[in-house]
């Protein structure tokens, strides 16, 4: 009977064993092992402009928990430890870190629209440049905090709109107030979307009013860029601007709105007969005639249509001493140089080009 009761000592002994934690709870000299992400299948994601109503998954990240550690070799996890997923440029080495999230899980889904909102939160702008991230975890609990190793990625977003400037054309004297027309563009030297800058500089035969106005606005008066006072530039059936007789440069900044007209300081410029695009399209040779500006013999226009991909200069009175071209990537927009190379136009269609002799700005405007 003894040895029965012993038996059952030694069963009841064991089972409070087994049930027993594997841990000692007493909180001194705990360490922590941070959580460590699992790597992912590529390092190089490109986010992709989602059609309306559609945001696709780009992918889910997941770490290891964070775990508390005695000296004695056992460990905990608790209950209430949450993790916090920060995002940063990689060179900032999350000084400027944007939380993504904070969840009791151990992992997370990245979607295509909150992914391009966090990027644009740590760039400061849209931007379709790759970019250098990392992607930390901050582990949170009653017993401490701690940081997971970076992963690092690199990251290409998207535009929401399309990085195009807004063409925008001269309405005035010049084209009997017809705010239809195209006739005449205002330059640019640049293409980036969010420059607002447009200028154009040309002969004005007599004292001439005119208003600007954009593309999308055509047909109004409503929309128009107008002469504000003291350099501020107005939007709406307002002032018209005003110029003498002569050479002028009139800039509008549609960012700032502002808006400044100088003297051109230019003196007997040559005036040419005849001016074509050229490139491969024509066989650089025999180019159509644009047709010059009655109103200022400086300014060429032309509708064309592209069949294919190609190359686009300017000759002068169809003489190769008189021609000039942009960059390879200078389009819609572009100031030419003598025998430059000439933008390419990518796409076959139907396009309005414009050029200027006096200061070598065109337009390649797709229709």
């Amino acid at each position: 009977m003894k040895n029965l009761k012993f038996l059952l000592f030694i069963y009841v002994l064991a089972c409070f064993a087994a049930c027993a934690p594997e841990y000692d709870t007493d909180d001194t000299g705990i360490k922590v092992t941070p959580p460590s992400i699992n790597t992912l299948s590529k390092t190089d994601w490109k986010l992709t402009k989602p059609t309306a109503g559609e945001d696709p998954l780009v992918f889910r990240l997941s770490w290891t928990k964070a775990r508390y550690n005695y000296d004695n070799g056992n460990y905990i996890y608790t209950d209430d430890t949450s993790y916090e997923v920060q995002v940063d440029l990689t060179e900032n080495n999350f000084t400027k870190a944007q939380t993504m999230l904070t969840t009791k899980e151990v992992y997370t889904d990245f979607f295509t629209v909150k992914l391009k909102s966090i990027l644009d939160e740590v760039t400061g702008e849209e931007t379709a440049t790759p970019q250098n991230i990392s992607i930390r975890i901050k582990a949170t609990s009653s017993k401490g905090e701690s940081f997971s190793e970076p992963l690092n990625l690199t990251l290409t977003s998207y535009y929401t709109i399309d990085p195009v400037a807004k063409n925008v054309y001269i309405i005035g004297d010049m084209n009997g107030w017809d705010n239809t027309s195209k006739n005449y563009i205002m330059f640019r030297n640049s293409n980036n979307y969010q420059d607002g800058v447009y200028t154009y500089t040309g002969y004005f035969p007599s004292a001439t009013y005119f208003k600007f106005c954009s593309e999308e606005f055509l047909g109004s008066y409503d929309h128009m860029y107008c002469a504000g006072n003291g350099g501020v530039l107005e939007q709406g059936d307002l002032g018209a601007f005003y110029v003498t007789a002569g050479y002028h440069t009139i800039t509008i900044n549609t960012q700032d709105m502002t808006w400044e007209i100088t003297d051109a300081g230019i003196t007997n410029p040559t005036v040419y007969n005849q001016m074509g695009p050229i490139g491969g399209f024509c066989n650089w040779d025999n180019e159509p005639m644009m047709t010059q500006s009655a109103f200022d013999p400086h300014q060429w226009r032309i509708n064309y249509d592209f069949t294919s991909s190609t190359a686009c200069k300017f000759r002068g009175n169809h003489d190769w001493a008189n021609n000039w071209g942009g960059n390879d990537t200078e389009i819609p927009y572009g100031k030419a140089i003598f025998d430059g190379p000439g933008a390419t136009i990518q796409n076959a269609g139907n396009y309005n080009i414009y050029y200027n002799d006096l200061t070598g700005h065109y337009a390649i405007v797709k229709q």
